[in-house]
């Protein structure tokens, strides 16, 4: 049966993703959140300006566990950060435009949203460090190893998508 031979190569696939995703940084390496709320939450202005009477409203939010995507390196601990934090939305945005289509068409079949599936993931053990090594950026496309739940260096694939670097699917040679 084709089909069921397709099923197990998608199967395959998102479990790589998900293995890949799941290897990412325990600890938060950003510039402390505190900064950033400085400049999200400006203080507050004094004005005679009668259309400035209500205060700026301000979602409460978690602490951002979006990280930075400068480079693949930062993308993963962002991923493993997201992920350790239960943070969909990060998590989402550190996965490639691929890597989600790729995902949400392979949840159709078992009837899960990205979002279930991502909710798995952050459930399963990851690594205890986010050590990588090996970073080699060729062009919009990246590699990195790094260390798993399991202390074995693994592999992860990243593309640069505008000037962001994400997580992406694992390409054939």
């Amino acid at each position: 049966m084709k089909a069921n031979t397709n099923g197990a190569a998608l199967i395959g696939v998102t479990l790589a993703i998900l293995v890949a995703i799941s290897g990412c940084q325990t600890k938060k390496e950003t510039s402390g959140g505190k900064v950033n709320a400085a400049v999200s939450n400006p203080a507050p202005q004094t004005s005679t300006n009668s259309k400035q009477s209500e205060p700026a409203k301000t979602e409460p939010s978690a602490p951002s566990t979006a990280g930075s995507l400068a480079t693949p390196t930062e993308a993963y601990k962002a991923g493993y950060n997201a992920r350790q934090k239960k943070d969909l939305p990060a998590l989402k945005r550190v996965l490639s435009s691929d890597a989600r289509e790729f995902l949400t068409e392979i949840g159709k079949d078992e009837h899960k949203t990205l979002d279930d599936q991502l909710r798995e993931l952050a459930e399963r053990p990851q690594a205890a460090t986010a050590e990588t090594r090996n970073e080699k950026i060729n062009g919009n496309r990246a590699s990195l190893e790094y260390l798993n739940e399991k202390g074995k260096w693994v592999s992860m694939e990243f593309v640069k998508e505008g000037n962001d670097w994400k997580i992406d699917l694992p390409k054939s040679p």
